[in-house]
């Protein structure tokens, strides 16, 4: 799929091809719990760096492990940003 620009600011007329790219939400849930099973508490920036995907499919994941009551949301603690 070929990006059209408006102008040349670079205004895009349409979807960059990489939006349309979608990662299996259910396979994406499994991996970040095992992810942080194996890790510990992560940052979500850490945690999206580890997967080839959007921001907001792995805020998905961690909502809807977290309204299965498998994750707990806590405050970041300088030892959570070690080694990322």
């Amino acid at each position: 799929m070929a990006v059209e620009f408006e102008d040349e600011e670079g205004v895009v007329k349409g979807p960059h091809p990489y939006l349309l790219r979608r990662y299996p939400l259910e396979k994406l849930e499994m991996e970040v719990y095992q992810l942080l099973r194996e890790r510990g508490a992560m940052p979500l920036s850490a945690i999206w760096r580890s997967f080839d995907c959007h921001l907001w499919e792995v805020c998905t994941a961690l909502r809807r492990l977290k309204e299965k009551g498998l994750i707990a949301e806590t405050t970041p603690t300088p030892e959570a940003y070690q080694g990322f």
